[in-house]
Parts: C-alpha cells; structure tokens; sequence
C-alpha cells in the first residue's frame, strides 16, 4: 500500500533539468496537530473513483509537461491506458471531462502512472452510464430536414463529398429552387421533380437558373477536385441512406444521360433563341427602312426645294447638298425673331406643295429613324456570330448523340428551325451591305453608313414636323386677332349711334 502521506509528487527539476518546478502534495489540505512530533500513520486511501474525481478536479499547481525529447513505447499499454468495455458513443452522449493528457512519457521510469496499484479498472460500466450518458434522440429524415437542412453531415456519414460550406452554397440555391417549383406548380416540390424537369426540357427559365448556377459551381470543383467527379458518378444510385439532399441532387443528376447537353440547349431556348430573334427583328426593319429611303416619293422634292431656296439665297447654282448638311440648313436662322429656313420651307410646301408636306411629316416611321443614331449593324453581326458559335457547338454533340439517346422533342426542330434563321441572317448581311452602298450612292456621300443616314433622315422630317406646328399655331393666332378686330369694328358704330340718341 503506498505512503499517501509522504509519497507528493515531487517534481524538482524540469525534464531537461534545468529549472526548478514548484512542488505538489496531494494532501497539502490535510491538517496535522502541532503538538504531536511523531509521524502520522498514512490514512486509509480513497476510493478510486473519488481519487479519480479528486484527481481530475483539483487544480493543478506545475507546468505542463514539455514531451520534447520523450520517447515512448507503443508496445506498452497501462492497465488504465485502454478503456474497456468500450461505450455505445452512437445512441448515447458523454460530456468531456476536462483534463489535459499526457501521451508521451517514458513507461520505463517510476510516476504516479506507472506504479502498480491494487486498484482495479473493472467496474459495471452502468455506473457511468448512469452519471453521464444521455440518451440521443433520434430523429427521422423528415423531421432532421424540417429543423435543420443545413446539417446535412455527420462523422458517422459512409459517404460525403462537398465540405459544409460549400453545401451551405448549394443548399441556399436549392431552397429557393423548390421554392419557386413549388410556386408554379401549386404544391410541395422534390428533388426528383427537378430532375424530371431536366429530363424532360420541362423547365422553366427562372428555376433553370437556379440549375445553371448549381451546375457551373459544380463543374468548377470538378475541375479542382477530378476524383470527387469519380465518386458522384460511380456512386451506387440504389443506396442512399445518410446522403444529403444536395449531394443526392448531385448524384442523380450525373446519371441522366447528356444533362449537360440538355441544360445548354434549353439555356440556348430560353436566353439566346430569345436574343437571336429580337436581332432578327432589327436587322428585319433595318432592310425595311432602307427600301422606305430608297422608294419614298417625297424626298427628293422638298431636298430639291431645299437646294433651290440655298441657291436663291446664296446667290448659287449648285446641284446638290451635302448629306451632313441638311440638318444645318434647316437650323439656319433668318431675319424673323425665333424662326428658321424649316419654317420657310414648311411655309412654301403647305401653300404650294401641301401634298408633299402632308405625307412626309405625318409618316411615324420616318420620324422615328431618328432613334438609329446609336445603332450599328454590324454590332448586330458580332452578337449573332457569338451566338452561331455556341449554336455549332450544341449541333455538333446533338449530330454525335441523336442516334443513341432519346431526346426532348423540341430539340432537333429547335436545331432546323435555327440553322434557317442563321442563313436567312447571313443573306440579310449582304443585301445591308448593298442597302449601304446604294444609300451612299443616292446621296452622294461615298463614306455615308447606313445609322448616319437613318438618323439624319429622321431628324430632318422631324424638324419639318415641329416646323408646320409652329407655323399652324401662329397662323391661328393671326387669324384670331383679325377676327377680334373685325368684331371690334362691328360693334364700335352702334355705340356711337346709341351714345348719340341718348344726349338728344
């Protein structure tokens, strides 16, 4: 039996014994009487588990171990060292006790932890379950998500790929997926009515792109991470116990034959096939606009109208304008206060050629040319070639795969349809470019393009408009001057006549 009383432990010098370390007795609370000079008998030792408690809760006065140059001898294990029986970690919990351990001592040298000790390690191990093991509750799939979604890993898990922030990424997207499948559809929305959807080209563009973004940040830590791509595509797809709803979506996602492909193409329906037509459009009513110039009627009149009233003006027999210039002629100020040669060619056209002037400023689609003054074709061609590019890409893996997996329907009359418009835009390009040349030839300006010649028309009608709504005001306001005076002058005799018979 050991002395308890004499036996403190004594730790003198540092391991590399250099400094001296305060000393430690266990019974230093202990009193002794001061008469008796004797030695005090060692007291009864405690029991071991109230030495284990005394032990790990008692604070401690000496440094930590410093376990450099230690060795220790993993062949060698204390009686005390390996627990057993071991505890059910998995249905019950355990608070830590708070204790800092020691790892690496020499076994072969004599410590409080190497002495033998009569002490025995086996007990029922009920006791501790009864002082510290609380019952985990466990709780069903439903419930887990309904609490807590996030928590989507445990160190139990067999399987996990994606670390918890990047499944908080994921799992943020995914709720507002469902969400918004839900919203469309009237009732709670699945994983698997996604999938369905991506199968089946059944998708909306909102939520596709929620997909989209799910997709691409996928495929980058694909990219980072090539044998996490290996794991989700040769995942058993009949075992899914303990897997996460993100890495589930993953996992049956990468089994649906070409979800690549098919996400694309319905991304290039929704987004691109969208762009392409309103391009079409433009380059459609940019063709129109220039056989609206070409054949208008009108033009050439009021623009030689125009260059008579110069040559008058300026004393000149010049044949033409230039093209640039007419909206500088028209802004020429005359001798009226507030008045411009616009207004003297709306005056001359309204009295002698009102047929002219009628049809031209009442034609909305030639005030509105104007608005071409931004816009250039070729810019259009440089976004529709963007989109050919991707279109030759998705053609290329549908030539590749359209023989050996069924695919939405849409699809391959979504490819003919396409490939009609991209010819019938390329053969629009050339006759702009023609339209182009034979503005600048009917102008006679050999560097005009096509918005320069828009945009000017444009504004000159315009110009003309604004003009003839002047000039229409203030002949109203003459005539209703004229017709005050003439009234004035009508009622101006009775009162003399009536002033007259009255002084009589």
């Amino acid at each position: 039996m050991p002395n308890y009383y004499s036996s403190s432990v004594n730790w003198t010098t540092s391991v590399n014994s250099c400094q001296p370390l305060k000393k430690r007795n266990l019974l230093e609370n202990l009193q002794i009487e001061p008469d008796k000079v004797s030695p005090i008998p060692a007291p009864a030792p405690p029991p071991f588990q109230d030495f284990l408690t005394v032990l790990n809760t008692k604070k401690r006065t000496h440094t930590s171990l410093n376990v450099n140059g230690i060795t220790s001898d993993s062949n060698v294990y204390l009686l005390h060292q390996t627990p057993s029986p071991l505890l059910d970690h998995t249905n019950y919990k355990y608070p830590k006790i708070r204790a800092r351990p020691i790892y690496n001592f020499k076994y072969n040298e004599t410590n409080i932890w190497t002495q033998s000790s009569l002490n025995s390690t086996k007990f029922d191990v009920n006791i501790l379950n009864k002082f510290f093991a609380k019952e985990t509750k466990q709780i069903n799939s439903n419930e887990q998500h309904t609490k807590n979604s996030s928590m989507t890993t445990t160190i139990t898990r067999p399987f996990q790929i994606l670390d918890k922030s990047s499944q908080l990424n994921y799992d943020v997207t995914m709720r507002h997926l469902l969400q918004l499948l839900a919203k469309n559809n009237g009732q709670n929305a699945t994983i698997d009515d996604v999938l369905h959807g991506i199968d089946t080209g059944n998708i909306d563009n909102e939520w596709l792109q929620c997909v989209q973004r799910l997709n691409k940040t996928l495929n980058k830590h694909f990219e980072k991470r090539p044998d996490h791509k290996i794991k989700f595509e040769t995942y058993n797809i009949e075992n899914f116990n303990n897997i996460n709803l993100i890495e589930l979506f993953f996992i049956k996602l990468l089994h649906i034959p070409n979800y690549n492909f098919k996400l694309n193409c319905y991304q290039y329906r929704d987004e691109l096939q969208l762009q392409l037509n309103l391009l079409s459009q433009s380059i459609d009513n940019l063709i129109h606009n220039i056989e609206l110039i070409l054949n208008n009627k009108y033009l050439p009149g009021i623009f030689q109208l125009l260059c008579y009233l110069y040559n008058i003006i300026s004393n000149k027999s010049v044949p033409g304008l230039d093209f640039i210039s007419l909206i500088d002629a028209l802004n020429s100020p005359i001798n009226q206060l507030n008045k411009t040669v616009a207004h003297v060619l709306v005056e001359i056209l309204n009295e002698y050629y009102s047929n002219y002037l009628i049809n031209i400023i009442n034609d909305e689609t030639l005030i509105e040319l104007k608005k071409f003054i931004s816009i250039k074709y070729e810019k259009f061609y440089i976004e529709i070639r963007e989109i050919y590019q991707q279109y030759q890409q998705l053609e290329y893996e549908y030539i590749n795969i359209k023989n050996q997996y069924e695919l939405p329907l849409f699809i391959s009359s979504m490819f003919f349809e396409t490939k009609k418009q991209f010819d019938k835009l390329f053969q629009q390009e050339i006759l702009i470019k023609t339209g182009e040349q034979n503005l600048a030839n009917y102008f006679c300006s050999n560097d005009l393009t096509i918005d320069i010649c828009l945009s000017t028309i444009g504004q000159f009608v315009d110009k003309l408009r604004l003009a003839y709504i002047e000039n229409m005001k203030e002949k109203k306001q003459k005539i209703s001057i004229i017709n005050n005076e003439r009234k004035h002058s009508i009622f101006l005799p009775i009162n003399k006549t009536s002033s007259f018979l009255s002084c009589v």
